[in-house]
């Protein structure tokens, strides 16, 4: 589950990057980052395959969503080796006015190929948790020691959908699909759990300033491995008491 959670944490990264680069180093970068990525890919599925479980519906669909997802990065792939030809390629008066357009086409090709990937690694990772969770038996304890907020806060990282930027001197947070807090995330960051990287998401209108995104520690995702891909009135098991405080983000492969 943690490599899943590392692989959704690889494409965040990758789709920032893409999104914040100029074509000239977001083709070269990219072509090199996505192929990264491909091989991430196969080696998740290879770990699910490796699961010492019956290969059920679930976990079949768990592989395949991710064997899909090699397939979709393996054509960015082939968009921005097609935008990087074009870069490195000697200029003549014979080239067309729209050259450059056509290569940050072909990186706008690239980036939507990518862009639910964080999602789609992450519904693999409940699936299989899901299912590591039925063949044990639940154990109750008193009390957990993430709240709802902040289990609804990771979660929401873990699909790449959070960011904090700032407005009037004054930070905000923007996260899709749900409600994050401001409070939460600073929690969650002394707890160790989280890691804001300054600048590193792209802004929310062209000329925008850079936001700051929030991603996942391994001890964040260690953490979200303890309650992911359980149904809201299934018993959670606790979360450990004392998390050894991380201040950088899950590492690009997680073993």
């Amino acid at each position: 589950m943690v490599r899943l959670l590392a692989l959704a944490d690889q494409f965040t990264q990758h789709n920032d990057q893409l999104a914040r680069l100029q074509p000239a180093y977001g083709a070269t970068w990219g072509h090199t980052s996505a192929q990264v990525l491909v091989s991430a890919c196969l080696e998740a599925v290879q770990a699910i395959a490796d699961q010492p479980m019956y290969a059920g519906v679930t976990l079949t669909e768990a592989t395949v969503r991710i064997k899909h997802l090699a397939v979709l990065t393996g054509q960015a792939v082939r968009h921005l080796a097609q935008a990087k030809a074009q870069l490195s390629a000697p200029a003549s008066p014979s080239d067309p006015p729209s050259r450059s357009g056509e290569v940050t086409h072909q990186i706008q090709l690239a980036r939507e190929l990518t862009a639910l990937a964080p999602v789609m690694a992450l519904e693999s990772a409940t699936a299989v948790a899901s299912e590591i969770h039925r063949r044990r038996p639940a154990t109750t304890i008193g009390n957990d020691a993430l709240t709802p907020a902040e289990r609804a806060a990771l979660h929401a990282t873990a699909r790449g959908h959070v960011v904090i930027g700032r407005r009037e001197g004054r930070e905000f947070v923007h996260s899709r699909g749900s409600s994050v807090h401001i409070d939460t995330l600073r929690a969650l960051e002394h707890a160790g759990l989280v890691a804001v990287e300054p600048g590193s998401a792209p802004p929310t209108f062209g000329g925008g300033p850079p936001h700051d995104r929030v991603r996942l520690t391994l001890s964040g995702a260690t953490a979200m491995t303890v309650f992911l891909g359980r149904g809201p009135r299934t018993p959670a098991l606790s979360a450990p008491g004392a998390v050894p405080a991380r201040t950088g983000a899950a590492p690009t492969r997680a073993r």
